[in-house]
């Protein structure tokens, strides 16, 4: 347990982090870290501090710490998962959203990110069966039906493909170019 001046010190540096001054709130979490080493809450926080920041390779040792600490922290994985899908490290994404899947699997959003690191690693068969099973479970899911839609294009399944981007977005793909289904 921490005591009420580390408690203090915490909220403040939090405070920092809410008002975008990272530094500031960096500063704040290491002092903190030095007491308490092992504080998952103030190491997650120094990560998006990090993040925020542009400084990956930091944010992502916070993460890392975070849950060799606390590896049921589903916050954590998905936050690195997130890390690394936003800097397009795709297949290092793909395992941490797997493991945050195998936590909680009713996250559409990162179900969707899933999703989208399988496409961006052009991994056809796999994105193809993994949307198959989401949009079972979010059927009116825009964004999974566009990654299956834009796969069965990949797939030479056109009129299939062609159906789920219609009911994604209204909008056909070919190309660079779009061109609106009445």
């Amino acid at each position: 347990m921490i005591d009420k001046e580390t408690e203090k010190k915490f909220l403040e540096a939090e405070k920092y982090r809410a008002e975008r001054k990272f530094e500031k709130a960096i500063d704040i979490f290491n002092a903190i870290l030095k007491q308490f080493p092992k504080l998952p809450p103030a190491l997650h926080n120094l990560a998006i501090c990090y993040t925020e920041l542009k400084k990956i390779e930091e944010a992502e040792k916070c993460y890392i710490k975070c849950l060799e600490i606390k590896p049921v922290s589903i916050l954590s994985v998905n936050n690195l998962g997130k890390l690394y899908y936003n800097t397009g490290q795709f297949k290092k994404a793909l395992p941490i959203l797997e493991k945050s899947l195998l936590m909680k699997e009713d996250q559409e959003t990162v179900i969707e990110v899933f999703a989208q690191c399988l496409f961006e690693l052009n991994l056809t068969k796999a994105v193809d069966t993994f949307c198959v099973r989401a949009l079972k479970k979010f059927p009116q899911n825009k964004n999974l039906k566009t990654f299956y839609g834009k796969n069965l294009l990949r797939l030479n399944r056109h009129n299939e493909g062609q159906k789920y981007l219609n009911e994604s977005t209204g909008m056909i793909e070919f190309g660079e170019k779009d061109f609106k289904i009445d």
